[in-house]
């Protein structure tokens, strides 16, 4: 009987395609929460505290540029 030897090369086609994606948009993909000073932590912690719906674009614009999130309408 004799057994497939694993190629340490091959992977699945979902790690692939993840791995393809994370190289075409130059982020990283995380199963780990984002860093509370990073900009979608600040987003998280915003929609923590005043509801997902108090988010606005404008929010999310502060958040990218590194500016002080308005406050909820």
């Amino acid at each position: 009987m004799s057994m497939r030897q694993s190629d340490p090369f091959e992977q699945d086609p979902v790690t692939v395609g993840l791995r393809f994606a994370e190289i075409v948009t130059g982020t990283t993909i995380s199963d780990e929460p984002p860093a509370p000073e990073s900009p979608l932590g600040r987003l998280e912690a915003f929609a923590e505290e005043h509801g997902s719906a108090a988010l606005t674009p404008e929010h999310v614009r502060a958040a990218q540029e590194g500016r002080p999130l308005p406050p909820p309408a």
